[in-house]
């Protein structure tokens, strides 16, 4: 003979809060550092070059 199963108990649920955003790092990522340390001089090159 099977007991009846057991009552459903409530379960206490954490208030809900809007996830924090992490503040933006202002970090410049190494190929676009790269390309704007670069191309300046590789124009300067490309028009000074004696014709």
């Amino acid at each position: 003979m099977a007991s009846p199963p057991p009552a459903p108990v409530a379960v206490a649920r954490p208030a809900y809060r809007a996830q924090t955003r992490k503040p933006a790092r202002h970090q410049i990522s190494p190929v676009t550092f790269t390309l704007l340390a670069t191309a300046p001089a590789v124009l300067a090159l490309a028009a000074l070059r004696p014709r």
